[in-house]
């Protein structure tokens, strides 16, 4: 039976991944625009626009004033959802030295739980731009999203996989920090996007085979 059991997890795990529903979220602030940065002219046809990256989609906009992302600073970004378990984000700096920490992304949950992840430059946030700055990231939680080319333009994809607690309750808000920390790295984020996993279909799965591992439990007595 603990057989029967172990394989039931798996299947549910597997059927997580495999049904995540992905949201796009709305910066509720926008005051730099990257188009004009170095390079930054790579850019102009993602913005305004729906893209998705390594498989996960994101909503790059404009705002009135032209602004395409949220740079240094401080900003809470609305989500209300409940059960999400993994987040991702569009975030790079200007500038950057290997090492540094340039500011947090922080998670609030309904029930109290708060989940706080520094950006450190090398890590999982390097600069926008392929030049004489930082040019490193882990490839784990931080990946490629975008690229012009060697010595060009890019966004960077940030993944993170929440605690387990947050899949039981509402995720309130996502806290974008900058520490503004000059040419050590000024980080931007530009896009952000929340996963859930439908939890029915995944019980129902885990039932199943719980039954059916009784049933052959059955058999053999």
């Amino acid at each position: 039976m603990k057989t029967q059991i172990l394989a039931a997890l798996l299947l549910v795990a597997e059927a997580g991944v495999a049904d995540a529903s992905y949201t796009t979220l709305a910066l509720p602030s926008l005051n730099a625009d990257i188009r004009t940065w170095t390079d930054g002219a790579s850019y102009d046809s993602l913005f305004p626009g729906a893209h998705t990256f390594n498989g996960v989609p994101f909503e790059l906009a404009v705002d009135g004033d032209g602004n395409t992302a949220f740079h240094n600073g401080e900003i809470d970004i609305p989500v209300n959802i409940f059960g999400v378990t993994q987040a991702f984000t569009l975030i790079n700096t200007a500038y950057g030295a290997d090492g540094a920490n340039v500011g947090y992304v922080s998670f609030s949950g309904s029930l109290g739980d708060i989940y706080t992840v520094d950006l450190i430059e090398g890590q999982n946030v390097r600069d926008h731009y392929d030049g004489g700055f930082n040019n490193a990231i882990n490839g784990v939680d931080a990946i490629e999203a975008f690229s012009a080319g060697s010595g060009r333009a890019r966004l960077d994809q940030q993944i993170f996989n929440l605690p387990a607690a947050f899949a039981n309750q509402t995720l309130l808000s996502i806290r974008f920090h900058s520490n503004q920390q000059g040419l050590a790295g000024e980080p931007f984020i530009a896009a952000a996007t929340v996963a859930t996993v439908p939890l029915p279909s995944a019980l129902w799965l885990f039932g199943t085979v719980l039954a059916v591992g009784a049933g052959l439990a059955k058999r053999r007595r």
